[in-house]
């Protein structure tokens, strides 16, 4: 995952910046808990790489709608930042001060989802990163904002990372980043499952496949193993009251993994049990070949200059976001 990895902290500022609300669940056996917290931009928008003490109206600036346990992100806006692409977006806690954290080993992390909009060359990307709750806070500033942690501007470079989606209508994959240490060391590459490129299942994730992006999509990611040991991660989707096994777990074995460059189950659980955050995003390249190009997927042509002028007002819509034990959120 190509993206700038920051930090939370409050900043002075003439304008007041209102965090959307948000509500999701936590689950047991049991039954689900509804949780109220907010969502928070990210401080770089658009060619704005620190927007500081700036304030934004999120549906005008940045292009995202947040109604109880749904999240929408436009890709093309024209605010206060003039041409805005995408969004990336994190969830805070009820009181607004932290990050939200989750830690995912022996639990399962769900949502659905409704692809049917995104196009070749544009990624509606969910993923999880070890940058702590808090960050860095300054008490006497009331806007969140961000600091960058990472001076290469690249995600996964800066710490352990799970991409539990980087998708668009025509293809998916899940991917797990692991680290020599919580900032050094990352494996940039790291270990994905895509159907098409890896089990060469070219209508698993399609219009009218096995799991039909035309239609919405709960998305599943289970974290097998307790306390800090991690030994699997399985994914399922379920659809139209079908749950679908993924083909392929992520564990050692698939992953050639035997902890050399820290490269291992284990190494990634010791760092999913400090908890990780959630990153909601949106974006596109000409480069995403990776992800639905290629062997990856069938899309044989990019032009997102085009997709941005023709269709603007595209979305992702996340919704319906649980956290919980496993099978506990479906």
């Amino acid at each position: 995952m190509f993206a700038l990895i920051a930090f939370a902290l409050s900043a002075p500022s003439n304008t007041t910046e209102v965090h959307p609300k948000f509500t999701w669940s936590k689950c047991t056996k049991a039954g689900c808990t509804k949780v109220n917290g907010f969502i928070v931009h990210d401080k770089h928008i658009g060619d704005t790489k620190d927007r500081g003490t700036t304030g934004i109206d999120y549906e005008k600036d940045v292009g995202v709608t947040v109604k109880g346990d749904t999240v929408i992100q436009k890709l093309v806006s024209n605010g206060a930042f003039k041409k805005v692409i995408g969004s990336r977006l994190y969830i805070l806690t009820a009181d607004e001060k932290l990050y939200e954290e989750f830690a995912l080993v022996g639990k399962e992390f769900t949502y659905t989802v409704d692809m049917s909009e995104i196009p070749c060359g544009v990624n509606a990307a969910l993923y999880t990163v070890e940058m702590g709750g808090e960050g860095q806070r300054d008490e006497r500033r009331s806007l969140w904002r961000r600091l960058l942690r990472c001076p290469l501007a690249l995600m996964a470079t800066a710490g352990p990372e799970m991409d539990i989606q980087e998708a668009s209508s025509k293809a998916m994959v899940f991917t797990a980043h692991c680290c020599q240490t919580s900032t050094s060391g990352c494996d940039t590459s790291g270990c994905g499952y895509n159907p098409y490129r890896d089990t060469k299942d070219k209508t698993f994730w399609a219009v009218g496949g096995k799991v039909d992006v035309s239609k919405p999509v709960t998305i599943v990611t289970q974290f097998v193993g307790t306390g800090a040991s991690l030994t699997s991660i399985k994914r399922k989707y379920v659809q139209g009251g079908k749950a679908i096994d993924a083909a392929q777990d992520l564990n050692d074995k698939f992953c050639n993994w035997n902890g050399g460059g820290g490269r291992s189950m284990s190494r990634l659980g010791a760092s999913f049990t400090k908890g990780h955050v959630i990153v909601f995003s949106l974006w596109d390249s000409d480069g995403m070949s990776w992800m639905d190009g290629g062997n990856a997927g069938p899309c044989t042509s990019y032009n997102v200059k085009s997709v941005e002028s023709s269709r603007p007002n595209l979305k992702v819509t996340w919704s319906n976001v649980k956290f919980g034990d496993i099978d506990s959120t479906y």
